[in-house]
């Protein structure tokens, strides 16, 4: 059971990526991600959910309405991998990597760390 929790934490991570409003990024991430949590990928570095709400919106100016599709999640002893792909809005592939992730006591993610196979449209 605690695989589908923490697979169900991660689901309301990625889906704060898409484009969903503030208040619903918002509410996504409270729900996903410590306050003091860690975020770094090939691009940039953030401390904090407020400082990655800001990234995630960012992020979905570059690129609006890109989702992610998990491909594969394993985890083990509060700690995650995903493979993903980030899709556009015409169901393109965007982008593909792997996330490493860990999770706290409270079941919230405390760190996310992302690596890209392919860049990401507009981050070559």
């Amino acid at each position: 059971m605690q695989n589908e929790a923490q697979l169900a934490t991660w689901n309301a991570y990625q889906a704060a990526w898409a484009g969903s409003s503030a208040a619903e990024r918002e509410q996504l991430l409270a729900r996903s991600v410590a306050d003091d949590a860690t975020y770094a990928d090939p691009t940039t570095e953030c401390q904090g959910r407020t400082a990655l709400m800001a990234h995630i919106e960012q992020s979905q100016q570059q690129r609006p309405g890109a989702t992610f599709q998990n491909d594969k999640f394993l985890v083990h002893h509060d700690q995650a991998l995903s493979w993903w792909t980030m899709r556009g809005v015409d169901g393109a592939t965007l982008a593909t990597g792997t996330s490493y992730a860990r999770f706290g006591d409270d079941g919230r993610l405390t760190q996310m760390t992302g690596f890209f196979n392919s860049a990401p449209a507009g981050n070559q």
